[in-house]
C-alpha cells in the first residue's frame, strides 16, 4: 500500500501557478461555506436537481428509461415502483441517499461495496445484490475488421 509523508511538502519550493491555484481553492471554499449559511434552500434545490439528473443518466446507461416526472416521483418516494426497472431507480435512489449523507463514513472496502450493491438491487428482488459475481466471464472475437476499427481505436 502507498502512503503520502505531508512533512515532505514543507521542504518543498512551489511556483506561482501552483500557489495560485491553492488560492482560488481557499477563495471557493470559503464562497461556497458562505453560500451554504445564506442560502441553504437554494443549495438543497440544486442538490435534488443534481440527484434526479443523476439517476436519470446512470438509469439510461443500463437502457432503464421512464419520464422525468415518473422518476421525479420514485425519487421523492411517493409512489411505488411498478415495474423492475422502476424498482432498480428505487434502489439507486436510496443508495445515492446513503452516500450523500455518509460519504464521509464510507470508507472504500469491499464490505462496503458490497452493501451498497446490496442496497441497489433490494427492490429488484435480484439475489445477487451485495454478492461477488460467481461466474467465469468469456469473451467471442468477433473477425470483423471494420467492427474492430472502429470500436477499437
Amino acid at each position: 500500500m502507498r502512503t503520502f509523508d505531508y512533512m515532505k511538502l514543507a521542504d518543498r519550493m512551489w511556483d506561482s501557478e501552483i500557489l495560485t491555484y491553492v488560492a482560488k481553492i481557499h477563495e471557493y471554499k470559503g464562497r461556497q461555506e458562505l453560500y451554504v449559511r445564506q442560502k441553504p434552500m437554494a443549495l438543497e434545490r440544486l442538490v435534488l436537481i443534481a440527484r434526479i439528473q443523476s439517476t436519470e443518466s446512470s438509469n439510461q446507461i443500463e437502457g432503464i428509461v421512464t419520464t422525468s416526472t415518473r422518476i421525479r416521483q420514485l425519487m421523492d418516494d411517493k409512489t411505488m415502483p411498478r415495474n423492475r426497472n422502476e424498482s432498480e431507480i428505487v434502489g439507486y435512489r436510496d443508495v445515492l441517499d446513503t452516500i450523500h449523507e455518509s460519504h464521509n463514513y464510507i470508507p472504500v472496502r469491499p464490505a462496503y461495496i458490497l452493501q451498497l450493491h446490496r442496497d441497489l438491487l433490494k427492490h429488484a428482488g435480484l439475489s445477487y445484490g451485495g454478492q461477488f459475481k460467481n461466474t467465469r466471464l468469456f469473451f467471442i472475437l468477433i473477425d470483423n475488421p471494420p467492427f474492430l476499427e472502429y470500436n477499437c481505436n
